[in-house]
């Protein structure tokens, strides 16, 4: 099964315990991640300003980006259906939020057409990376901002032992039980075979972004990295 296929199958199959699986996975600390995230875009963040929320899953950015300012217009791009689902009852109290199905490899959106730009724990799951940081570089405007937040395998050794044993043994049953475990094996897996921070930013500042600021959590475990559109690109 292609990389695609196999994770659309996942969120499909998780979309209904997905907000609660994540506050068990991170120990309670994924808002707090990404409130850091939300607030490493502040600079960009003015009344009404346009923000991408790619890979927008049940709207957890989406909210936090309200929170920070609630004159934002935002627009969640998803390929799951069901994900899409639960972040529009999440988010029907918010008029100024689009929510809509589309893929993460050819957005349909002009060039410049937003302020900002995020993607929180889901670039490890595409399948192409630098084409979607590509992409997400070439919808934001420049001077515009893009942040994206992900898990990462931390580098410092007892960290990185004690990452691997506990999401490779014990995550899959707090996040999945029984009935979803290997969902999240395979998000473990995800992790595991993911580029680096550093490579990261490399990837970042070749699809045109720079004056990059990164922070990383949990001995690295998760890590945010934002970065500024340059020139016209």
């Amino acid at each position: 099964m292609e990389k695609a296929q196999r994770v659309y199958r996942i969120f499909e199959e998780i979309s209904s315990s997905y907000d609660r699986a994540n506050d068990r996975i991170s120990l309670g600390q994924h808002l707090r991640w990404k409130r850091a995230a939300v607030r490493s875009l502040s600079p960009v963040l003015c009344d009404g300003a346009r923000v991408l929320d790619l890979c927008c899953g049940t709207g957890d950015m989406i909210r936090l980006l309200l929170e920070q300012n609630r004159s934002l217009e935002v627009v969640g791009v998803d390929f799951s259906p069901r994900m899409l689902e639960a972040a529009r009852e999440k988010l029907k109290d918010f008029p100024q939020v689009t929510l809509m199905n589309g893929d993460a490899m050819a957005l349909p959106f002009p060039d410049g057409a937003f302020d900002a730009a995020v993607l929180s724990f889901a670039l490890r799951n595409t399948e192409n990376y630098a084409q979607v940081l590509g992409e997400l570089s070439r919808v934001v405007r420049p001077g515009g901002a893009v942040c994206c937040i992900d898990s990462f395998s931390p580098v410092f050794p007892p960290a990185r032992l004690f990452h691997r044993l506990y999401f490779s043994g014990l995550m899959p049953l707090l996040g999945g039980g029984w009935r979803h475990r290997q969902e999240y094996v395979w998000l473990w897996e995800s992790t595991r075979s993911f580029i680096s921070a550093e490579e990261l930013r490399g990837l970042m500042e070749s699809a045109g972004l720079g004056r990059i600021q990164s922070r990383a959590f949990l001995f690295g475990a998760c890590a945010a990295q934002t970065g500024i559109k340059i020139g016209s690109r």
